[in-house]
């Protein structure tokens, strides 16, 4: 952890945030993913041994992160809301802290016999960062590949300001909740894909979770991380194409896009676009969509394929085998096809509830909406339910 004494350690965000909240009941923590969009909420527990769904719950909370810190009341709002919706448990959770308030870098260090591996970290991030470490609240995961124990080595650092720290674990606080750890997103998806796929054995996957305004593709090399890169591609882009192109308002082409999606037309949208509703058919409109999208994905690939050679380079030659989809954009009918004809590697919208049982009390799926959209809740839940989880 570092924070303005100048010390470091792995797991130094939980750490801090144990050091600043009491635990709560000895129930299952909740996962709790305060997104741009929506806060979801999972619970998982154990059942004959294995992990189960009790509760979970995905809603919109109309505010910015910074408005959810400044008025807590409605924050509170609407947890009551989903209190009453879904019987979650206790009011412990492991969170994510919103990307806006946390920077990720993948570090590289030389691991020598006369510093420890947190000083070691230390002094490679002081040479990378200029502006200083003061004030800042540091967490590390080391990187560890399939490839030869080398003295030069990888972490991934997740850097965020004491103050940001401090004020989101007061806005949970306020809402009567017990933080257990703070989490980073890669490490939740780490931890998902590894639940998803321990049947099989080690996988190798590339994970891309879709944000408002920026995404990240998450490498997943044999249960451990080999990589996350953020790449400036979001539901924005893609909703300004279409309103720029159909002269709407971006609300409106977020309806079109839930309505007809990016495959087959799931409904008719009568009259949005100005014109009357026997002048453009289901097909022409779903053609058109296409159409404006296809240079976007055409650069989201450039950057998949960039992740791909970088892959290829850091295992000696291994390749990605699987890319799941999650978050925002994962919502979107159709998506996965478009992005594996685009790359040629098998391409699925994630389940987070793949292989998981589901008790009657969360049974109420619908409500949810996509289920990509709660992925990182659920990695979060899981923490601690195994070995492969």
């Amino acid at each position: 952890m570092m924070t303005a004494t100048g010390r470091l350690s792995a797991g130094g965000l939980r750490k801090f945030c144990q050091q600043l909240l009491h635990s709560g009941e000895a129930t299952g923590p909740i996962g709790f993913d305060l997104g741009l969009e929506k806060l979801n909420m999972v619970q998982v527990h154990r059942a004959a041994g294995h992990p189960a769904i009790h509760a979970a719950a995905s809603e919109y909370h109309d505010s910015s992160y910074d408005e959810l810190l400044t008025d807590p009341k409605a924050m509170r709002a609407l947890l009551r809301k989903i209190w009453k919706s879904q019987p979650f448990r206790g009011r412990r959770v492991v969170s994510s802290l919103p990307c806006s308030k946390l920077r990720l870098i993948f570090l590289n260090y030389h691991q020598g016999q006369q510093h420890s591996e947190d000083q070691a970290i230390l002094n490679a991030l002081q040479r990378r960062i200029d502006t200083g470490l003061d004030g800042f609240v540091i967490d590390y995961t080391p990187i560890k590949p399939e490839i030869s124990d080398q003295a030069e080595r990888t972490a991934l650092v997740a850097m965020a300001r004491q103050d940001d720290v401090e004020d989101y674990l007061e806005l949970l606080r306020g809402c009567g909740l017990h933080v257990d750890a703070l989490e980073i997103g890669p490490v939740a998806i780490r931890r998902l894909i590894g639940q998803i796929t321990y049947r099989q054995g080690p996988q190798k996957i590339l994970a891309i979770n879709f944000g408002t305004e920026k995404s990240y593709l998450t490498v997943i090399w044999n249960n451990d991380l080999l990589l996350d890169r953020e790449v400036g591609f979001g539901m924005e882009n893609i909703l300004t194409a279409i309103a720029k192109s159909f002269d709407i308002k971006n609300k409106l082409a977020l309806e079109i896009l839930h309505k007809y999606g990016l495959a087959e037309a799931q409904q008719r949208v009568p009259a949005i676009i100005g014109l009357a509703d026997d002048d453009l058919g289901d097909v022409e409109i779903r053609n058109a969509l296409a159409d404006i999208l296809q240079p976007s994905f055409v650069k989201l690939a450039a950057e998949i394929r960039d992740v791909l050679v970088y892959v290829a380079s850091e295992t000696r030659g291994g390749a990605v085998e699987q890319i799941f989809l999650l978050g925002s954009l994962a919502r979107l009918s159709g998506i996965d096809e478009i992005i594996d004809r685009l790359i040629s590697i098998p391409v699925a919208t994630i389940n987070p509830f793949y292989g998981i049982a589901v008790e009657n009390a969360a049974s109420s799926l619908e409500d949810l909406g996509p289920m990509a959209g709660i992925a990182v809740a659920t990695g979060l839940a899981l923490r601690g339910e195994g070995k492969h989880a």
